[in-house]
């Protein structure tokens, strides 16, 4: 029954439906709007300790994207001074928004010195992901006057860990080989592939105009972000992509859709990160010193990995400076715990709390019924890394 659900609702979200969403529950309830029924949920509730992953901010191509349209001649020279696949002034303007964002959210939390043992920042192995860390960081610390080092500077470093590029579980879209295994065997379900098939004109359109054979839906997903990641730039996009434009974004839904479209599929995008989350929400709750703020700074992919592993996940595909939230808090009479889910769609928000699936439609869900949702998608990174290093027959 919740097969025949899911499958009818993504037909409806993706194949009927060219306009964007807001985020919902599938096969649970919307998003919590009102501020009445929040503000009664944090009555006498303090926030421990937050979990931000967010995407990078407006970027330009990189090449694998325009190897996708070899028959689009652009010249090099409209990508300075940034390079490919770097972020753009546009790119650095939505990661301070972000910032601002970030302390109007957590001022209360965290000091607005700049305190090691407060924060932890992790950014994926591209300079796109790095420079928005920073730009985020600039906005977010302030220099006070005790940690002011240049008169004529409004800016103080702030550091951030990244870990190489092989051993980054993040990147798990693009070095996971049993993970794309799995999602390209999900393209061939047969009600997955049906939709797929009634695409046939668009990919005809997509393989000829761009002098490349376009047959996947991941395929077409990454056009979509070339034509993004192009509008930074003079170069207009071509006449023939704008008439077909709302398949396009109706493919990368699909996409998106595959992309964690089953238990395994979200434990390897997500049981990771899941699983750091359940440890260090279970060392601040045994009351060991763990920082307040953890922020990651990432990809599109990962926004909707941690959406789509605490079951609040819609298809679609995230866009430049979102971020998704988890939230462990206190009650204050009861002493018991929580998490809240709010995910902000557009940079500088307004957050939407998104109540997890199974967990009552209520905005924090008890701790306890949360790590039992999500025990199944927990991984190491030891049995991750055996995991994404399986062989795969041809």
């Amino acid at each position: 029954m919740r097969f025949i659900l899911l499958i009818t609702l993504i037909i409806v979200s993706v194949v009927c439906d060219t306009q964007e969403r807001s985020p919902r529950v599938i096969g649970s309830s919307a998003p919590i709007t009102s501020n009445d029924l929040i503000e009664d949920s944090l009555i006498n509730n303090e926030l421990v300790v937050s979990f931000v992953v967010f995407r990078h901010g407006d970027r330009t191509p990189d090449q694998a994207e325009l190897d996708l349209y070899p028959a689009w001649q652009i010249d090099d020279k409209v990508f300075f001074p940034y390079g490919k696949k770097a972020i753009t002034i546009e790119g650095r303007q939505r990661a301070f928004l972000l910032g601002q964002y970030l302390r109007e959210r957590y001022n209360e939390s965290i000091s607005e010195l700049y305190l090691p043992e407060e924060i932890s920042v992790r950014t994926t192995d591209y300079s796109r992901t790095k420079m928005s860390a920073l730009v985020m960081l600039a906005a977010l610390y302030m220099p006070q006057d005790r940690q002011r080092w240049h008169p004529d500077i409004n800016w103080q470093p702030v550091p951030y860990n990244t870990l190489p590029l092989e051993d980054d579980d993040l990147l798990y879209f693009d070095h996971c080989t049993w993970y794309n295994h799995l999602k390209y065997k999900v393209y061939e379900i047969p009600p997955i592939r049906n939709i797929i098939d009634s695409y046939r004109d668009m990919f005809k359109i997509l393989s000829v105009e761009t002098g490349r054979n376009i047959t996947t839906p991941e395929e077409v997903f990454f056009l979509d972000n070339l034509f993004q990641a192009m509008a930074f730039s003079t170069v207009t996009i071509p006449k023939w992509a704008e008439e077909i434009m709302p398949q396009i974004k109706n493919m990368t839904k699909i996409d998106y859709y595959v992309q964690y479209y089953n238990r395994e599929l979200t434990r390897l995008s997500s049981g990771v990160l899941l699983t750091d989350i359940v440890n260090i929400t279970k060392a601040a709750i045994a009351g060991k010193e763990v920082p307040k703020l953890h922020l990651y700074s990432a990809h599109e992919h990962n926004v909707a990995a941690l959406l789509a592993g605490l079951r609040v996940f819609v298809p679609h595909q995230p866009k430049y400076g979102s971020a998704a939230f988890l939230e462990l808090r206190r009650n204050r009479v009861t002493g018991k715990y929580g998490v809240m889910v709010m995910y902000a769609p557009e940079t500088g928000g307004p957050g939407l709390v998104l109540p997890i699936e199974d967990c009552g439609g209520e905005p924090i869900c008890d701790y306890d019924k949360f790590i039992s949702l999500t025990q199944d998608l927990l991984l190491s990174r030891q049995e991750y890394k055996k995991l994404c290093s399986t062989h795969v027959m041809s």
